[in-house]
């Protein structure tokens, strides 16, 4: 079972995931197919569908920090983990609030431990 944290960061990345994947719906979903994607996708032997099927599929639970500006103005960027065929995978997600348009920047195997404040196994 997973516990949610309710305080201002959990409402605001609630918020991003919405907004989000209400864009992503609306103009269609930009990844961004840099080498290391398509490795992951390789090692996990997943398509390009599957991955998407996952970024849009993604919860505050999947959380693991950066919800706020990006490098660029009207940018909004937040990172979230997800564990895939025994591997974890890091995923950042930008939104170009200029366009309203939902990039994902990174979808990778994680190079670091992803900590999830918002998820609290309670089994």
């Amino acid at each position: 079972m997973v516990k949610f944290t309710t305080n201002l960061e959990n409402v605001l990345v609630v918020d991003f995931l919405l907004r989000f994947k209400a864009f992503a719906s609306r103009d269609g979903l930009v990844i961004f197919q840099r080498k290391n994607y398509l490795k992951t996708l390789a090692e996990l032997g997943m398509m390009p569908s599957e991955s998407r099927k996952i970024i849009l599929g993604l919860t505050p639970a999947a959380y693991y920090k950066g919800v706020g500006p990006g490098e660029r103005a009207d940018e909004e960027v937040c990172e979230f983990g997800v564990p895939i065929g025994g591997r974890e995978v890091y995923i950042k997600l930008l939104i170009d609030t200029k366009r309203e348009k939902a990039i994902c920047f990174s979808f990778h195997a994680a190079e670091r431990k992803i900590l999830y404040p918002f998820a609290e196994d309670v089994s």
